[in-house]
């Protein structure tokens, strides 16, 4: 697999375990604080409200959980439309959004899917997980492995152990 190929197979594991971990367990902010108290330089909602939530949709590939295609049909596009999992007043810096929050219980509701809160350490052990297991399919060691997770999704350099788990 090519460089760039590889590094966006790992960038859609990560936002595709994002939302399932939205879905089953999580909002947005507890999920990107959770991350980043563990070193990644910004969460998977965060990231995806950059990169413009259109975008990320567009570029799934698998059929999409329903949270990110409601989210864009409803205008959520991510920090250049102002909203996104979080609101961007005046284009400044996120901020939390709890109508993101109800959308997201909707959606479980609806999917009849029972919600399971998480500690912070397991929803990173379930990232990390996904992570590790998509690094093996595609058939990279544990030194090629960090150093595409670092390059697509900034994973921080001190939980290289857990990639090994």
């Amino acid at each position: 697999m090519r460089a760039n190929a590889a590094a966006r197979s790992v960038q859609q594991v990560f936002w595709r375990r994002a939302e399932e971990l939205l879905l089953h367990h999580t909002n947005p902010w507890e999920l990107d604080a959770a991350l980043t108290d563990k070193g990644f330089a910004m969460g998977p909602c965060e990231a995806q409200d950059l990169l413009g939530l259109d975008k990320v949709l567009a570029a799934a590939g698998a059929p999409a959980l329903p949270i990110l295609p409601r989210m864009v049909a409803e205008g959520r596009i991510g920090k250049a439309g102002s909203v996104g999992f979080y609101r961007y007043p005046g284009g400044g810096g996120a901020v939390i959004d709890p109508l993101i929050e109800d959308l997201i219980l909707e959606e479980a509701r609806f999917a009849k899917v029972d919600r399971e809160p998480l500690s912070d350490e397991e929803l990173v052990q379930r990232m990390i997980t996904a992570l590790r297991t998509h690094l093996r399919e595609i058939g990279l060691n544990d030194r090629q492995g960090l150093a595409l997770l670092q390059r697509a999704v900034h994973f921080p350099a001190q939980l290289k152990e857990a990639l090994t788990g």
